[in-house]
């Protein structure tokens, strides 16, 4: 074989190493978007629904109108967004206490309860978080064992 073949397969292998090295590399990446887009997806609006309803709730005197439809809203958009285990649960038991404390708005026995299971729903959501975030942590660092094992073989092909 002359000189200039082995050459131009040699280069050609090389390009293909790198190829393959780069598709590794992409594809690892996409890998941990997807998990990051899965924690940040519906447990970051959770945590800033139930946030607007503590706020509300302390607001909450003698306008009950306008700060009761502030809680109404982010009760209403926490209840279509119940993702985790236990959270669709929490949320009905906060929507029967929400009745019951516009009934009495000077309650602060329910005022309390309400509170609680907010907590509760963050609770479950931080939780949820920390799991997502542990699969994204294991996803890059077997990401990062592929990229590393390709690139070793490549390098010996090569050299």
């Amino acid at each position: 074989m002359k000189i200039k073949t082995k050459l131009n397969l040699g280069v050609g292998l090389l390009f293909l190493m790198i190829i393959i090295l780069s598709l590794i590399s992409a594809y690892s990446v996409f890998l941990i978007k997807i998990d990051t887009q899965n924690i940040l997806k519906a447990n970051y609006n959770t945590l800033e629904y139930s946030r607007n309803m503590l706020l509300s709730l302390e607001k909450i005197s003698t306008d009950k109108n306008i700060d009761f439809s502030v809680f109404e809203k982010n009760l209403k958009s926490q209840m279509k967004n119940a993702t985790e285990i236990g959270e669709k649960n929490a949320n009905i038991n906060l929507e029967k206490k929400f009745i019951t404390l516009k009934n009495d708005f000077s309650n602060e026995s329910v005022k309390n309860q309400i509170r609680q299971d907010i907590f509760e729903i963050m609770k479950l959501n931080m939780n949820a978080i920390k799991q997502k975030s542990d699969v994204a942590t294991h996803t890059a660092e077997t990401a990062n064992l592929w990229i590393a094992i390709t690139g070793t073989l490549c390098f010996l092909i090569a050299f």
